[in-house]
């Protein structure tokens, strides 16, 4: 029978400890970020009551492969080790005063050694007074304490001995790689001992925070941290979340699907190659190395945690970013261009979520037409009237045809495109937007007189192509060196049509209507001319419509199955034969 009243849960501290220590974090060199993590809180909380105070971390490796790291901050009383040390999720920081200025505030954090390890042991003296402690924490939840009769030096002392499976990770070269890594920036010197050599391993105070570094040396060091070069750079500040740092400008271009590589510091601890969130969506022309002072991390400390702070920082970087384009058009025109030239599809993604970044950017922006790669500031020079395609395939077929009527057309099927004109022609209506449609370019196809040589001839070809279900027709228009265009509205994703880039340009519905599968001869084309001559020989007439409709399918990149391909073989083997025989004939 249940107990009334509330009862308290039953705890497995071997599997929590095994479960925090060895799933929360995402590889095993996590250790050395949350010890380096804990040296630089305890020296920190003691410059907060002595802010002239000089702190230092020192990590050894011992000859029997034992890591030790020793710093000379405020440390631990027993009852703080008691509290501390033995309670897990209790932090000595999170409900501080001077909580915002600590990296940790979780209280799980050394239990990551247990990763590495089958035993930590804590050596402390605290500076608020008292007797040293020795804390002795094990892999199955057990621990031990004593009161050390030795001295032990002001501040803290992790000594770790590792697992056999990880010794690779403490040896000096590799160890020393993970401790750079993690503690490059850190703000107080971090110094690793081999015997008696010493070696400062990071610079507390890096170029790209500094103020007055040049454009070049931030360029020379963003080459040297990521390993490539970098376009541009420009510095980035943030009141939310206290984020400061550069932000490079990548050299070649990039897919909205692909992660940049990054580096990002919670209050100078590397937390990610991640942009974690910071970044805006479009930004993926950019390459982040910042520190942010403000913002809270998960409790892996390797992204930072989602809230308004980090949503209004993010925010405050897409500003940054707005404004450094901004100032690169007034400013310095060759890099805009430039960088115009590799990133305009990014740029693109910008002005179309932003009216007055449109408004700045849009004269400047690239856009495919039937005539090459135009500004639209270009383009909108030539006519008021901005005509367009909506798909790739639309304009492949029609640019040629429409070139031919005088028409300027965009090619509107990129990502953005189709957006950024009518969000444009919106905000400025002397602008009108005009989609070229089929059945508008079928009007420019001029009618035939209707004598009883051209009714003949569309009778004729009707006929010999009316197993294939298309119908033929003969019209004036141009270019004239163009002998027929095939067009054809199936909307069936088996059909030519869904493989042909005419199809939605010159086979669109009109007027509610589907156009069926059409071959246009062109009555001005000189080869129609010849064949009008020559109805009268059935087998050459035959022959040469056959090979014109085949061609048709092939310029107008549709699918032709192996019936019309016999056909186009058959036709052209007995043309060539019945040429080559004429002229044997000749020749006897």
């Amino acid at each position: 029978m249940d107990k009334e009243g509330n009862n308290l849960f039953q705890v497995n501290l071997k599997g929590m400890i095994a479960l925090l220590s060895e799933h929360i974090y995402s590889n095993p060199n996590t250790f050395v970020r949350e010890l380096l993590q804990n040296c630089v809180d305890a020296i920190t909380a003691l410059r907060n009551i002595d802010e002239n105070y000089d702190g230092r971390i020192d990590v050894f490796l011992q000859e029997d492969g034992t890591a030790v790291f020793q710093d000379n901050g405020i440390g631990l009383k027993e009852e703080e080790v008691y509290r501390f040390l033995t309670v897990i999720g209790e932090s000595s920081k999170r409900d501080t005063p001077d909580a915002d200025d600590y990296i940790g505030r979780f209280g799980i954090g050394l239990l990551s050694c247990f990763v590495v390890t089958n035993e930590i042991k804590v050596e402390s003296h605290s500076a608020m007074g008292g007797k040293p402690v020795c804390w002795c924490g094990k892999v199955d939840g057990t621990y031990q304490m004593t009161l050390p009769d030795e001295g032990i030096a002001m501040g803290s002392r992790v000594i770790l001995h590792p697992k056999n499976e990880w010794t690779h990770l403490f040896e000096y070269e590799t160890f020393k790689k993970i401790l750079i890594n993690y503690g490059e920036v850190l703000p107080y010197p971090i110094y690793l001992h081999r015997q008696a050599e010493e070696e400062l391993i990071n610079t507390p105070y890096p170029i790209w925070l500094d103020s007055k570094a040049t454009c070049k040396e931030l360029l020379d060091h963003g080459a040297k941290v990521f390993q490539s070069s970098a376009l541009d750079v420009f510095r980035v500040h943030t009141e939310s979340g206290k984020v400061d740092g550069v932000l490079y400008v990548l050299p070649f271009r990039t897919q909205f699907s692909v992660r940049n590589s990054h580096k990002v510091y919670l209050k100078r601890m590397l937390l990610s190659e991640d942009d974690c969130n910071l970044l805006p969506s479009w930004a993926f022309f950019i390459r982040c190395l910042i520190n942010a002072d403000g913002l809270l991390s998960t409790a892996s400390r390797e992204s930072f945690v989602s809230n308004d702070v980090l949503k209004d920082a993010r925010k405050e970087i897409g500003i940054t970013i707005k404004n450094y384009l901004r100032g690169l058009i007034q400013n310095d025109r060759p890099m805009f261009n430039k960088m115009l030239e590799v990133h305009h599809f990014h740029i693109k993604a910008i002005a179309s979520e932003d009216n007055e970044l449109l408004r700045l950017f849009m004269e400047y922006l690239p856009f495919e037409t039937n005539k090459g790669m135009r500004s639209f500031g270009n383009i909108c020079s030539a006519s008021n009237v901005i005509y367009y395609t909506r798909n790739l395939e639309d304009f492949r077929q029609v640019r040629r045809i429409a070139g031919a009527q005088g028409w300027l057309v965009v090619n509107a099927a990129y990502t953005f495109d189709e957006t950024l004109l009518k969000k444009y022609v919106r905000l400025y209506p002397e602008l009108t937007l005009d989609e070229i449609s089929p059945s508008r370019l079928l009007e420019q196809f001029g009618e035939v007189e209707a004598n009883k040589e051209y009714r003949t001839f569309e009778a004729k070809t009707n006929e010999l192509l009316k197993r294939f279900g298309c119908i033929c027709c003969l019209r004036h228009f141009t270019p004239v060196d163009t002998p027929v265009i095939f067009v054809t509205e199936e909307k069936d994703s088996t059909a030519k049509s869904a493989n042909n880039p005419l199809t939605a340009v010159l086979g669109a519905v009109n007027a509610g209507k589907q156009l069926p599968p059409t071959l246009t001869f062109n009555a001005d084309n000189e080869m129609v001319q010849t064949l009008l001559k020559i109805q009268d020989d059935n087998k050459l007439f035959r022959q040469i419509v056959h090979i014109l409709y085949v061609q048709s399918l092939f310029q107008g990149k549709y699918t032709v199955n192996s019936e019309e391909m016999e056909l186009f073989n058959h036709s052209l083997c007995e043309l060539m034969t019945a040429k080559m025989n004429d002229f044997i004939n000749f020749l006897n």
